[in-house]
Formats: structure tokens, C-alpha cells, sequence
């Protein structure tokens, strides 16, 4: 099921794009130009909305995947140096959880990725190809590019709009261009697959550059088989006849409908590249959801500093770091289990949750004044985590048992009566559900 969503997002993406001059502007040169930028820094923002009813998601993990995901936000910033150095920084926003702080920094060396602020990052081993291997790369997207992207048929007039030579504003600057929105749905791609196949079927000088560009591949990777241009037009024929079927198989079908769609409003500036770009991606038909019946993926992007000088942000240097083999125990351990939104969540889906707490377990002191609220806890265990939530949900304190007792003091809990909410997390359980306390009022 996976796999044919991807297909369906990957070919919208395609299409949506490819188109030849509208209005005087060559949409055709965002894809071939976008290829070549090798510097820039850019701000992403994405938002996940599921569709599900609890009570028909019958297998409880997948329900706590779902539950997890809903609502999920994704903030970030890149900063790309060049083709093989990047950074990332930014944060996880799970809904009614909190923020995961992400960082990332990549060379031609190591990847470095710290995540809540562990105690420890995790280094992974890069094994980049040579100079000359990264050029045969360069090399070989640029030969095929052209003659795919030239053939790419354009998407339906009803759904494509361009705007020429207007403004817009990027990173809070004013930038000249033009605006794109087009729209595809599912029920469009199989015609416009087929268009495509027939539009390359039929430049003889686009097949030669593409069978070219493989057979080159083929030879320096010391495979001396070659196909031929006659090869390549009879396997385009093949494909095209599959498509039929493709169409009526009840699993793909259920894809190819109005329901699927992918939305897209872009900024080109005057030299074509992508300055900002948001889409939605919308799945309202799922066959074999388990429950689940519908996404929604919103993302919006910023890019700036094209292909100027930009230095990606390093991680500073620790004394220990994870490798990529480290198992989910010794990553928890590098988290701060009683603040972490990530020990927290993680927890919740490879653990059972921890019993939940007593009301006779909990005694609060609502001082007067400026002195402190207190928080006692009793009959606990050594390594127990507590923590204790307002009413909003605010984490107001965290701390673990050193023995049977422990006291949290908050600053002010209020000086009339009020509710808190306390938790605990023991030892191989994810973090109990939260039961509230009542407290009375501040003495007069």
C-alpha cells in the first residue's frame, strides 16, 4: 500500500511540473535549473493531518503510531554548503506532547544527528565516492534530465495557472518572478503517464541521449552490455501496454480517483529556480488503511542564497557518540527521562505504560506568599520518574525518586483551589496516564 501512495505522489510531483511555456514562461526551466544548484539555505515547514476512528484500528500499535502522528508539525532549517556538506536544525511539534529539538550535520565523512538534546549524538560513517565519481553522477543527471523533462506532458489547462512577471516576498525580501499553481489528481495520472510514454516513443533524439547516458553507466562500472535505441522504444511499448491493466487493478485503481490529489502554488524568480513553494498532498482514498481513511500533508518552503556562500552549522565536537547499531535502550539513555518529549514517546511504543498513581500517593501544599508549593510523593521506588502537569498541560516539575519519598516544588500553583496532573515513568515502562489532584486554596 506504502509503496503504490509513494508512486502516485512521485508521478503527480512529475507532472505537475512538467509543463512547456505558458504565458511565457518555460516551466520546464525550474526542473533543469533546480538541478544545478549547489549552495543555498532554505526554511521548511510541514503539518500531518490522519483520518482514523479509533474504534475500527483493531491492531493497538498501529493505533499508537496514528495517535502519535496526527497533528504532527515539522519545523526546520538547511543550510546547504555544497553537494556533500549540509546542516539541518530545527523541531519535531507532536501534538499535546511537545517539541523535539533536530540537529543534523552531514560531510563527506560523518553524518551527526542529535535529537532532544541527548547526552550523546549519533555519529554515522559516510563513504563518499571519488571526484570523479561524483562528476559521473553530475554528468549523468544532466544528460538524462533534459530529454525526460522535455516530454513530460502538460497537466490540464482547468488546473494550471501561471502568473508572469510578478513579486513576491521571500526571507523578507522582495523578489521579481512568476507564480505557478496547478493541481493533479489521481484520476489524471494514468493519461498523463501515457501521454508522456508516447511523447518520449517518439523523439528519436531524446531515446539516443538517454541510452547513451546508461550505456556510459554501464561501461565505467566495467559491464560492457549495451542496449540499443530500437531496445529502449520496444520496452517504452511494453510499459505503455501494461497500463491497461494497471489501470483496473482494484488495488491501484482505488489511487487513481479525484480523492488523491496533489496541490502545488510556486515562486520562480527571473532565473527560474524555486524560491517558495505549498503544496498539499491529499490521500482520501486508502484501501487496506486498517482504519486509517485519509492524510493530508501540508508543507511550505523558503529558499535563499542561491548558489552563494553558505557554511552549514557543525554540531560541536563529544567525547562519546552512538553509532548507527546502537539499540533503542542505549539511545533512551542518552536522554533526560524526566523532560524528554522523545524518551517520552519512544517509551510509549516499545513499553507497556507504568500503573498510574494513587490520589492517596499525592499531597499537595498550596503555601501562602512567595514560599513555594509543594508536591509530596510517597510509596515509590528508587529510580521512579514523577512528574507533575498544570491543568493546560504544562510540564511544571520532573524528578526521580532516590527512595521511597520525593518532594517537587513549583513556584506558584495559584492562590485559589485548583487541579494538577501527576504521572510516573518506571523502570522498562513508558511514562503512566495522568491522574489529577485537587489542591485548595492559599490560607488567608
Amino acid at each position: 500500500m506504502l509503496k503504490k501512495l509513494i508512486l502516485l505522489i512521485m508521478a503527480s510531483v512529475l507532472f505537475i511540473t512538467g509543463c512547456q511555456a505558458v504565458k511565457g514562461v518555460d516551466l520546464n526551466k525550474m526542473i533543469l535549473n533546480n538541478a544545478k544548484i549547489n549552495s543555498s539555505e532554505s526554511k521548511t515547514t510541514a503539518s500531518l493531518d490522519l483520518k482514523y476512528a479509533k474504534s475500527k484500528v483493531k491492531d493497538k500499535d498501529f493505533l499508537k503510531v496514528l495517535n502519535l502522528l496526527d497533528n504532527a508539525k515539522l519545523e526546520v532549517q538547511t543550510k546547504m554548503q555544497d553537494g556533500n556538506t549540509v546542516s539541518l536544525t530545527g523541531n519535531i511539534i507532536l501534538y499535546k506532547k511537545g517539541k523535539i529539538p533536530v540537529r543534523l550535520y552531514m560531510d563527506k565523512k560523518q553524518m551527526v544527528i542529535l535529537l532532544d538534546n541527548a547526552r550523546k549524538p549519533v555519529r554515522i560513517p559516510v563513504e563518499s565516492g571519488s571526484a570523479a565519481d561524483e562528476q559521473m553522477i553530475q554528468d549523468l543527471q544532466n544528460k538524462l534530465l533534459s530529454p525526460i523533462v522535455r516530454n513530460l506532458p502538460n497537466p490540464f489547462p482547468a488546473h494550471l495557472k501561471v502568473t508572469p512577471n510578478t513579486t513576491d516576498t521571500v526571507h523578507g525580501y522582495k523578489v521579481n518572478g512568476h507564480k505557478v499553481k496547478a493541481t493533479v489528481y489521481g484520476s489524471e495520472v494514468p493519461k498523463l503517464l501515457e501521454t508522456f510514454l508516447s511523447n518520449l516513443s517518439k523523439d528519436d533524439a531524446a531515446i539516443k541521449e538517454i541510452v547513451n547516458a546508461v550505456n556510459d553507466v554501464n561501461k565505467s562500472m566495467g559491464d560492457d552490455t549495451a542496449i540499443t535505441a530500437e531496445d529502449f522504444k520496444v520496452g517504452i511499448e511494453q510499459f505503455k501496454q501494461m497500463l491497461p491493466d494497471l489501470k483496473n487493478d482494484p488495488s491501484f485503481k482505488s489511487f487513481f480517483t479525484s480523492k488523491n490529489y496533489i496541490h502545488t502554488d510556486i515562486f520562480l524568480d527571473k532565473h527560474y529556480f524555486e524560491r517558495k513553494t505549498s503544496t498539499t498532498v491529499k490521500i482520501g482514498s486508502i484501501p487496506e488503511g486498517e482504519g486509517l481513511t485519509g492524510v493530508t500533508l501540508n508543507i511550505k518552503n523558503e529558499n535563499w542564497n542561491i548558489n552563494k556562500k553558505v557554511k552549514a552549522s557543525q554540531i560541536k565536537k563529544y567525547s562519546k557518540y552512538l553509532n548507527e547499531n546502537a539499540t533503542p535502550e542505549q539511545f533512551l539513555a542518552t536522554l533526560d527521562k524526566k523532560k524528554s518529549v522523545l524518551y517520552s514517546t519512544m517509551t510509549s511504543l516499545i513499553y507497556e505504560p507504568s500503573k498510574v498513581l494513587k490520589k492517596s500517593q499525592v499531597k499537595v501544599t498550596n503555601n501562602k506568599g512567595k514560599k513555594a508549593d509543594k508536591i509530596t510523593f510517597n510509596s515509590l521506588k528508587k529510580g521512579d520518574v514523577i512528574k507533575v502537569y498544570s491543568n493546560a498541560g504544562t510540564l511544571l516539575a520532573a524528578k526521580e525518586a532516590t527512595g521511597k519519598t520525593a518532594v517537587l516544588t513549583v513556584k506558584q500553583l495559584g492562590k485559589k483551589s485548583g487541579k494538577i496532573y501527576v504521572s510516573i515513568i518506571r523502570a522498562k515502562h513508558s511514562e503512566s496516564s495522568r491522574v489529577s489532584i485537587a489542591f485548595k486554596a492559599e490560607k488567608k
